[in-house]
């Protein structure tokens, strides 16, 4: 008798793993990629127009969260202005600010590479759901044509790692 409740444990315990793993991956299948978010999302460009970033999809993408009252993220404008002019590879930057201030300070540092403004909460969000869990500015995150994150980086991007990260992809 005790063989015969080892076996039927058994069996259910095989079942139950069985119906798990099915309904894992089901699951796994039906879930967004996390830069979703990222192309639909509305921010404003720097002509106050709303927008979203559609027209990055499919494309490789860099983007560059920071805001005008951050420091490493002021010092890094001007060497990703020059990574952008000498790089084949979509660089953005998205301004976790007040539209004003970010308009004023472009006026002062110009910034060559497109740039949006997020509020707090939409940018706060859209950072973590990248990647960005501690919550640190200057955040970057690199995002391939697939959709799937290559690489992120927390505080002042090293042009140099940027160039690492990016050198063994087909842009």
């Amino acid at each position: 008798m005790t063989t015969k409740k080892a076996l039927l444990l058994f069996l259910l315990a095989c079942i139950a793993l069985g119906s798990g793993y099915f309904f894992h991956k089901q699951n796994l299948g039906n879930h967004s990629s996390q830069t979703d978010t990222l192309f639909t999302i509305p921010l404003s460009n720097l002509k106050k127009e709303t927008t979203t970033l559609a027209q990055y999809k499919n494309k490789w993408l860099i983007i560059n969260f920071w805001a005008t009252w951050c420091a490493p993220c002021r010092e890094e404008i001007p060497e990703l202005n020059e990574f952008y002019k000498n790089n084949d590879v979509q660089l953005i930057g998205l301004a976790i600010d007040e539209m004003i201030d970010v308009i004023k300070f472009q006026n002062e540092v110009p910034i060559n590479y497109p740039s949006y403004v997020a509020n707090d909460i939409e940018g706060v969000t859209l950072a973590k759901n990248l990647g960005n869990a501690r919550g640190i500015l200057p955040f970057t995150v690199i995002v391939q044509p697939n959709g799937l994150i290559n690489k992120t980086f927390y505080g002042k991007v090293n042009i140099d790692d940027l160039n690492q990260a990016l050198s063994d992809k087909s842009l």
